[in-house]
């Protein structure tokens, strides 16, 4: 997981439509908030708005076709997902679902990144833990501000300063609770994972190998070396799949031997 730069820009159809669905899912809660909280009825969502191209494409941008948490490569194919889920939440895992969600952020930009389907379907889905369930937000009414996530928000925190790796490992830097939290809850150490983790040190050991050796390089050398420093710096970049991973190893010189 990196750092996500989200445009400040927000996409048209999210200040106009969106923001609309929003001022009418405010008034259906405000008309009978105990029914919501207690789950008898359930407000409805449009998908197609905040799942709309333009926004997609807008994230798929900015988060160089990545997943927000486990870097891997989705493109266009990705869902668009809520960080605060809208239509219910639970504090762990097999814990009770409650409603009614953070319904007044569905259409939020701010709310919204680019997610796979695993992390997404099969492990975040309305999970959202804090470190004081008494200070969620309940409603519209109250403050998210109050809340203290432990899923790292990788548009507003730098996930590096929670999460880094031993080799393919994830791991929580200096037993961050909020490191901890999304690689366990997230599934950000499953072994399909740690595999293609794996894939991807065996290249950077065989460029680090490379560049190690100009000092004593022949001439013939040098052209390949050069373009072993290039791949190296874009296995690092922002846009790489598992950069995260591969700063780390870079930073820490731990590579497969």
């Amino acid at each position: 997981m990196i750092r996500i730069d989200r445009p400040p820009a927000v996409p048209r159809v999210l200040a106009t439509r969106g923001a609309k669905k929003r001022a009418a899912l405010l008034a259906a809660y405000d008309a009978a908030p105990a029914e919501y909280d207690a789950r008898r009825q359930k407000l409805t969502f449009d998908g197609a708005l905040y799942g709309h191209s333009s926004v997609k494409r807008a994230l798929v941008d900015a988060q160089h076709g990545k997943c927000c948490f486990c870097e891997s490569k989705t493109g266009m194919d990705g869902d668009v997902e809520h960080y605060r889920p809208k239509a219910a939440f639970s504090q762990a895992k097999r814990g009770r679902i409650e409603g009614p969600g953070y319904y007044w952020l569905a259409y939020e930009w701010s709310n919204l990144l680019l997610c796979c389907a695993i992390c997404n379907q099969r492990f975040k889905r309305s999970l959202f833990p804090l470190a004081d369930a008494s200070k969620r937000a309940r409603s519209h009414r109250h403050h998210v501000t109050h809340e203290e996530p432990l899923f790292i928000d990788p548009a507003a925190q730098d996930p590096e300063e929670h999460i880094s790796f031993r080799q393919e490992i994830p791991f929580p830097v200096g037993g961050s609770r909020s490191g901890k939290a999304s690689i366990e809850a997230l599934g950000l150490d499953r072994e399909i994972l740690n595999e293609r983790r794996r894939d991807r040190l065996k290249h950077l050991q065989i460029l680090v190998d490379l560049v190690e050796m100009e000092p004593t390089a022949s001439a013939e050398l040098i052209p390949l070396i050069e373009k072993a420093r290039i791949l190296l710096d874009e296995c690092t970049g922002d846009a790489a799949e598992f950069a995260g991973m591969a700063r780390a190893a870079v930073k820490a010189g731990y590579f497969l031997r």
